[in-house]
């Protein structure tokens, strides 16, 4: 899409759609109108579509503890078990986050810009890749499971957490495409505004999973005990569960995008290189973050199986710390796309301002909380004083650049939202490839840090791309870039 900083004719027509298709456009744009002139507004408009993805990252973070915690039930080699199949999912994820900020930015772009018909192209071309990737990806994973996990492992890990991560990971990838599709779905109904139906989606497919591992870890109410494999299970009809929600919120929830047989259901190339042209940079970015992931996490199971367990837990409750970044970031995502869509961008500086601000507050809160309660919420995992206060300590360290962290989040999706996806696999690269690994490696090897010298390098790769983000969104490149 060209884009023309100077300023939209309000009274430009719809393109590509019919009268009813431009009736259903003004309706939402009654609903989420991004040109209000009133600061107080402006921050309500922000908070609607931010908390649903607030509530929703929350929820996932403690349906994931909840996960965490009934599989940690079975011993510390089950924590670790999870944590090992844990890389080659995000790695399987990778290509479909990559679409998923495609769709996002188009979607809210061509929301802004009133053109409904290729809002919902969009999401019909998307819908039509993925499912070409999945066949891929889970043909590809089936086989290549088992090698994987071992060479996460490294060789030190004990032979039945590599077993049980490998049985986790399979039934992963086999209900691998009941997550990828919910994803599409929900990337263009944020891009629409519509955070909400995202936020039911995830929440049904976290409650249902959460229940049936209470019945199938431990085999409760006459249900099999499938201990590790059973935490699988029910994640995966916990997806199911989401992916019919969201097919139900796309094609008869009545939202701004949507899906309908009767539409052309064939690939449409241009759209599809429109995708690519921010997916592709993304999937890059994406690759690069699991490899780094993928090796940081071979640099911390090199510690032993306690330092693992202990990096596990850590990791699961530092969610609730992005649990701000990630919401608000939709919201600047969707805001940005929506306002350059409207060929405003002096409008989506003051949004993504406001944006911050309003991350600076929640985050703090949060932060306390993970200061000065970490003992107690590790202690929900498990009753092993040494893995308790060393995961407490981790959580500290999150503590103290927690706001920034998030502020970097931001920044970030903010960027994304412009399409400027290019940019941010060099940040990836440079913060997830080399300083987190390499740092760790120095202060675990030279200075003798373990466990703390990881953490240390992980906070220190958010401070690094908060900066590098920031000065690359003050210089105000996005404005000017095409989708």
């Amino acid at each position: 899409m060209d884009f023309d900083p100077t300023g939209l004719d309000a009274s430009e027509p719809e393109r590509g759609e019919d009268p009813a298709l431009q009736d259903k456009t003004q309706s939402h744009d009654k609903q989420i109108d991004i040109e209000v002139e009133n600061k107080s507004q402006r921050r309500k408009l922000i908070i609607s579509l931010a908390w649903p993805s607030l509530a929703e990252n929350f929820l996932t973070s403690l349906m994931s503890m909840a996960d965490m915690i009934m599989v940690g039930g079975l011993g510390a080699y089950a924590i670790s078990a999870v944590g090992l199949a844990t890389q080659p999912k995000f790695i399987m994820m990778a290509a479909f986050m990559a679409m998923g900020v495609g769709t996002t930015a188009l979607v809210a772009r061509f929301k802004g810009a009133r053109d409904l018909g290729s809002a919902n192209n969009t999401l019909r071309q998307s819908l039509l890749l993925n499912v070409i990737l999945t066949i891929i990806v889970c043909g590809v994973m089936v086989f290549m499971a088992e090698p994987l996990i071992r060479w996460i492992a490294g060789g030190e890990l004990a032979e039945q957490t590599i077993r049980e991560g490998v049985t986790y990971f399979k039934i992963q990838v086999y209900g691998f495409p009941t997550m990828s599709l919910t994803f599409t779905i929900n990337a263009a109904l944020r891009g629409a505004g519509n955070t909400r139906a995202a936020f039911f989606n995830t929440s049904a497919a976290n409650v249902v999973n959460v229940v049936l591992n209470y019945c199938l870890i431990n085999g409760a109410f006459g249900f099999p005990r499938l201990e590790v494999a059973g935490a699988s299970i029910a994640t995966v009809i916990g997806q199911f569960v989401g992916l019919l929600m969201a097919i139900y919120a796309a094609v008869w929830g009545g939202n701004y995008v949507s899906l309908k047989l009767r539409d052309r259901w064939r690939f449409d190339f241009s759209m599809v290189k429109r995708i690519f042209n921010i997916g592709v940079p993304a999937l890059v970015e994406q690759v690069i973050m699991r490899v780094g992931m993928l090796w940081f996490t071979t640099i911390v199971t090199a510690l032993g199986d306690m330092s693992y367990a202990a990096h596990m837990v850590a990791m699961n409750i530092q969610q609730f710390s992005f649990t701000t970044g990630m919401a608000f970031g939709t919201a600047a995502t969707t805001l940005m796309g929506q306002t350059l869509g409207r060929k405003r961008p002096d409008l989506a500086r003051v949004y993504v301002k406001m944006t911050q601000n309003l991350s600076y507050f929640v985050s703090i809160a949060i932060a306390l909380v993970l200061f000065f309660g970490g003992s107690i919420l590790c202690g929900l995992y498990t009753d092993d004083a040494v893995i308790i206060a060393l995961a407490a300590a981790m959580l500290k360290i999150v503590a103290v650049v927690n706001p920034v962290s998030n502020a970097r989040l931001v920044y970030v999706s903010a960027l994304r939202g412009a399409g400027d996806a290019r940019f941010m696999a060099v940040i990836t690269f440079v913060g997830v490839l080399l300083v987190r690994p390499l740092m760790s490696l120095l202060l675990i090897n030279v200075f003798h840090f373990g466990l703390h010298g990881v953490w240390i390098a992980l906070v220190s790769d958010s401070l690094l791309c908060f900066i590098i983000a920031g000065i690359r969104y003050r210089g105000g490149k996005w404005a000017y870039i095409q989708v």
